[in-house]
């Protein structure tokens, strides 16, 4: 694991354009090396907004998005245009702009799978046929990462906030799937998150720390002890996001509220 760098900021709107700013400057830096980028992002209050603070960077002219490639650390296994999707807030609140604009293709957007089934398929669906479901929608997100970066691919850079209980992507405290540990686990799907709804995809562990460089978060005071925790040690079930390291990167980005117990 890389060494984690802590960075903290005044206020939450001070630590979302900075990760805006940054994103955009990592993106170009990346093209000037390589043929394409390939970066995960994340939703939630401090994703979203960063995101957002997109759309009004000067910076963002510098970046070729024919050539970035966007993926998601996490989703919820919901109906593609249900609003808790990651995905359809992020589309909405940055990357369709650039649609609209011709910039970005929509093939380098790679969503994660949505519930497919009929709204009377799910309310008759059991246990197992929900968590069957999940799983093959995990194993075709696993087949399309495999199809764009190979088997031995990883991404350049992984977003993630981190939850208020120490979670990151859909990884929650003391579940089974934070402590996957095959390295060939790209994927998982699971039925029983705490936070709804409780149908989840999300990355991997090793996949996760696999990837280039990785960034985690928060900003307020409900988040304070759970990072406390997460950056008091690494690995420890109880607080997913202290399992958050990057091959070459691990970045902490912090506000004042959320960095008090550090």
């Amino acid at each position: 694991m890389t060494d984690r760098t802590v960075i903290i900021y005044p206020n939450p709107q001070v630590m979302r354009e900075a990760i805006s700013a940054r994103l955009l400057l990592k993106l170009s830096d990346r093209l000037a090396t390589q043929s394409r980028v390939d970066v995960a992002l994340t939703g939630g209050t401090d994703g979203i907004a960063a995101l957002a603070a997109l759309n009004d960077s000067p910076l963002a002219a510098a970046v070729d998005w024919s050539r970035v490639h966007l993926w998601w650390g996490d989703e919820r296994f919901v109906a593609a245009d249900d609003p808790d999707r990651n995905a359809l807030q992020a589309r909405q609140a940055w990357f369709g702009t650039l649609q609209a604009q011709g910039l970005l293709p929509e093939a380098h957007v790679h969503e994660m799978p949505a519930d497919t089934r009929s709204a009377e398929q799910i309310s008759e669906a059991d246990d197992q046929a929900n968590l069957e479901a999940v799983q093959h929608a995990a194993a075709e997100y696993d087949a399309q990462i495999v199809r764009e970066l190979g088997e031995q691919g990883a991404f350049d850079l992984i977003l993630f906030g981190v939850g208020p209980d120490g979670h990151f992507a859909s990884l929650f405290p003391d579940h089974p799937q934070v402590l996957i540990d095959d390295p060939l686990s790209r994927v998982v799907g699971l039925t029983d998150s705490p936070k709804m709804p409780p149908m989840r995809i999300s990355l991997t562990v090793p996949f996760i720390r696999r990837a280039r460089k990785v960034w985690v978060f928060a900003s307020g005071q409900r988040k304070a002890e759970a990072v406390g925790h997460a950056l008091a040690g690494v690995n420890n079930p109880h607080v997913p996001s202290s399992f958050a390291a990057g091959a070459k990167e691990t970045l902490w980005m912090l506000d004042r509220d959320a960095a008090v117990n550090l």
